[in-house]
């Protein structure tokens, strides 16, 4: 799998819950060129959010996932992951500087919806769904349940990241762009990101 696939290919953005430790963290990475790149995009697209006036609760940080086609995660409380490897293409290419944008705009969206805190304590007690990741693939250990957001919930924080692109003069057909890049690699995404309903989502609020 070549770099590009890797980075392009399929994003996936996660819950985590600690089963058997309360203390258990993805490991990050520090890159302070890199993380201050992140950050000030990021605040860029707070400030057009809901959250403008709480940019500093905020912690964004950069994770070298084992998996490396996860762009990034969202933990609730302001608390975001991004992947070093597109961070450090993004420092360079602006392709991969708008899949960044685009990674944080939909991370961003699920902080501000509060879909981490939606549904409470019940997703202790689900089962990871067939088609998500697995701890291990974020660096945590293998008794770490981690549970995906639903489809509504990613649909939505596309529809919301995309709204803050919009608020920022941003080209929605790049983001359109991005997702057919996906199709063209050949990457349906999963049963949480399925490719073809983001992309004509996508579309359909493009031409609005």
């Amino acid at each position: 799998m070549t770099r590009f696939s890797r980075l392009c290919g399929l994003i996936i953005y996660c819950s985590l819950f600690a089963s058997c430790s309360t203390q258990a963290r993805i490991p990050t990475v520090s890159d302070d060129p890199i993380e201050l790149l992140v950050r000030n995009e990021a605040e860029e697209i707070v400030a057009v959010s809901e959250d403008n006036n709480r940019f500093s609760a905020y912690e964004i940080f950069l994770s070298d996932f084992p998996r490396k086609d996860i762009l990034g995660m969202s933990m609730g409380n302001g608390r975001i992951y991004i992947s070093y490897e597109l961070a450090k293409l993004a420092s360079g290419n602006s392709f991969h500087l708008w899949l960044l944008r685009q990674t944080l705009a939909h991370e961003i969206a699920h902080e501000t919806a509060g879909h981490a805190k939606q549904d409470g304590s019940s997703w202790f007690n689900r089962g990871r769904l067939g088609g998500g990741v697995t701890s291990v693939d974020v660096g945590l250990p293998w008794n770490v349940k981690l549970r995906n957001y639903s489809i509504d919930k990613e649909l939505e924080a596309d529809s919301k990241g995309l709204g803050y692109w919009k608020k920022l003069g941003w080209d929605c057909r790049i983001w359109v762009r991005i997702l057919k890049n996906f199709e063209r690699q050949n990457y349906t995404g999963d049963v949480f990101h399925p490719t073809d309903r983001r992309l004509q989502q996508a579309e359909r609020s493009c031409a609005v």
